[in-house]
């Protein structure tokens, strides 16, 4: 195991949530709020983009565990999320909503499919006794990017810089994907990973395969049931996630500003509390924090639901922060202690396309 593979594993999740936040916050309100497409729209994107990701991403888990390399994958993935997620900043730029959510579309399923690549890698850098607290510092270092990402757009959200002359939400798409790219090179080109031996691949066969491993990987009952839940409480935390910026507009009506603040909580709290969680799980067991992380949900959700007290939804927002952080640490950790290691990145793959796409049911 090469120790800096650490460092730069977390520097990668670090530079993804910097081109993720600036899309899911400031995008989907120019596209829905200012260029007045339907929300539907938006969330269209996520439908095209995962039923995409549901198609290619168990093939590539499946070639990743006998013939390809994950950081390979992981390259190209990247650079195809700079160049789309570029387009998307051209057309927004120059005020055509529609081409910038097509490109939108297109870089959201390689940034979904990069995470097949990705996500398995913890199990080159852990141990079992350790795998809760690099989960848990990769989510810590996912949120501090999402930090430094609001901090890096509010300069340019605020009207204070602008380099295009476009609305200010626009502003803010094309520094954080070039922002994203330059942190994300040093994963990208130093990370090291063992090669493996270059084989003829015949894709039918490959096909066949990737059916009988999937059929295989789901016969271990713990994984079957883990999945399914998974699956189950995703389709919550991923709608509420991929909306927050236009429910804090439409329903509670608050500036630009107000929302950067409230959503600046919820991410501080939600690297506390992966930090925090990959510890305990590491400590007390995992599948044991996360029943009592999914028990805070039930409790928690569903108030922020109903409430119609804005200071005391606050409160529930904020501690929502807290318990979505723990739920993304605990719940990869979880798998990775449960996949087997010879089919790992077929796990991995089923679980990006819930972790990613369960918003579209």
């Amino acid at each position: 195991m090469y120790k800096k593979n650490i460092y730069l594993w977390l520097l990668y999740d670090f530079a993804n949530s910097i081109v993720y936040i600036a899309f899911f916050l400031y995008f989907s309100q120019w596209i829905v709020v200012d260029a007045g497409l339907p929300d539907l729209y938006f969330n269209f994107s996520f439908v095209v983009a995962s039923l995409a990701l549901f198609l290619s991403a168990p093939i590539a888990g499946f070639f990743l565990d006998k013939h390809w390399r994950r950081i390979t994958g992981l390259r190209w993935t990247t650079v195809a999320i700079f160049v789309f997620y570029s387009l998307t900043s051209f057309f927004a730029i120059n005020n055509h909503p529609l081409s910038a959510l097509i490109f939108f579309s297109l870089g959201l399923y390689f940034y979904l499919l990069s995470f097949s690549f990705y996500n398995p890698l913890i199990q080159t850098l852990a141990t079992p006794d350790t795998i809760g607290k690099i989960s848990g510092l990769g989510i810590c270092a996912n949120y501090l990017g999402h930090i430094s990402g609001l901090f890096l757009t509010l300069l340019f959200a605020s009207a204070k810089i602008s380099f295009f002359g476009a609305p200010p939400r626009v502003e803010t798409l094309l520094p954080a994907t070039v922002c994203f790219f330059l942190f994300a090179l040093p994963a990208i080109i130093f990370f090291r990973e063992d090669k493996k031996a270059k084989q003829k691949i015949k894709f039918q066969e490959a096909l066949l395969g990737c059916f009988k491993e999937t059929r295989t990987l789901f016969s271990f009952k713990q994984i079957s049931i883990f999945i399914l839940t998974f699956f189950i409480y995703s389709n919550a935390t991923s709608t509420i996630v991929n909306n927050l910026p236009i429910y804090l507009d439409k329903v509670w009506h608050l500036d630009d500003m107000a929302k950067n603040y409230l959503i600046l909580g919820i991410l501080i709290m939600s690297a506390a509390g992966a930090f925090a969680s990959g510890f305990i799980a590491d400590k007390i067991g995992h599948k044991r924090t996360l029943k009592f992380i999914l028990g805070g949900w039930l409790i928690i959700l569903p108030t922020a639901a109903i409430t119609s007290n804005f200071y005391f939804y606050l409160t529930l927002a904020v501690l929502i922060g807290l318990f979505n952080g723990s739920l993304m640490a605990v719940s990869r950790s979880v798998l990775a202690r449960l996949a087997p290691l010879e089919q790992t990145n077929l796990a991995f793959s089923y679980y990006s396309i819930i972790e990613r796409s369960s918003s579209i049911f």
